[in-house]
């Protein structure tokens, strides 16, 4: 099996699960941390869903700086 094949074999198992996984995140329960040091539930699913995007992005560059110096790090949440 060619590396291409495998990869696509692997990127469709883990879509399917991660989208399995968002949609029975329930609306309310976006802001819930394990802990307070935690990020919110609704910023670990935003980041999830935005993951495939960032193959792109990571493979079109010679490097990438998601946290440049003097500025936070992007983090959104999403509403539902």
């Amino acid at each position: 099996m060619k590396v291409i094949d495998w990869l696509a074999t692997q990127f469709d198992h883990e879509t399917k699960t991660t989208r399995r996984h968002l949609e029975r995140l329930p609306n309310d329960k976006l802001d819930w941390r394990p802990h307070e040091k935690s990020t919110p539930m609704g910023g670990l699913a935003s980041h999830l869903a935005n993951l495939p995007s960032w193959a792109g992005h990571v493979l079109g560059r010679d490097s990438l700086d998601i946290a440049p110096p003097g500025e936070p790090p992007m983090r959104t949440t999403p509403a539902t």
